[in-house]
């Protein structure tokens, strides 16, 4: 009950302000061009590009939807409340964690018209890599979201915690390029930690249970380096 609490005054903050909507605005009008480009351009029945161009999208839009989750309460010092509260400080990391991914899963569901659309005109349209692309979207998704929690704890200044989320996020973009600069196994062990890597599997219909768990993993990492360095300041 007190996780439900903690995720309930979260998404009602995040549409009590601008900033979900602004950013669903901006998504769906970028989402929405790339769309309409490629149909117009290839007239190719797939959506593996858009869901491709979306990760990317993603990079940007994450470190905006997560930088107040705690750097918001840092700095209005309501985060003394909390972690004086009968709330733990991982059951405020799970909550504001579910919270942002309720959050981003919506943001994906008003592009759910984009396959339909696609079927409409081409029948014989393949959805496997629909299915596997949007759970590779959720997996990355929750990734993208654990780093966000992480980097809005060390610091109560929100501008501070997107850009430490924006980094963390682009260092393992880079790592997907490892394995050509390299050439070794060094750069192919960097390259098994991209993100993006991982999620071009998705894209081409392979669910693939080592990614998966890569992907899990990865996000209980930096969730639990979140609730560390929250419990860390729940004793200072």
């Amino acid at each position: 009950m007190k996780i439900l609490a903690i995720i309930k005054k979260e998404l009602q903050s995040y549409f009590f302000s601008p900033v979900a909507y602004i950013v669903f605005s901006a998504f769906l009008l970028v989402m929405g061009y790339f769309f309409w480009v490629f149909l117009l351009s290839s007239q190719i029945a797939s959506l593996t590009p858009i869901l491709s161009n979306s990760a990317f999208i993603l990079l940007v839009v994450s470190p905006i939807l997560t930088m107040r989750l705690i750097s918001e309460e840092k700095k209005n010092k309501t985060i003394e409340l909390l972690l004086t509260s009968p709330i733990s400080p991982t059951e405020i990391i799970i909550g504001k964690f579910i919270a942002s991914l309720l959050l981003y899963c919506l943001l994906f569901l008003f592009t759910l018209e984009f396959p339909f659309i696609i079927y409409h005109y081409s029948p014989e349209f393949d959805w496997g890599p629909v299915y596997t692309g949007y759970l590779g979207l959720v997996l990355m998704g929750s990734a993208f979201i654990s780093v966000g929690l992480f980097a809005s704890t060390i610091s109560e200044n929100q501008i501070i915690s997107a850009m430490a989320c924006f980094g963390i996020l682009l260092l393992f973009w880079f790592f997907g390029w490892s394995k050509d600069i390299f050439e070794n196994a060094f750069g192919q062990i960097l390259s098994n930690l991209s993100l993006f890597d991982r999620f071009s599997d998705f894209l081409r219909g392979i669910i693939d249970s080592g990614n998966v768990i890569f992907f899990i993993v990865f996000t209980f990492i930096w969730l639990f380096l979140a609730t560390r360095v929250l419990e860390s300041d729940r004793w200072r």
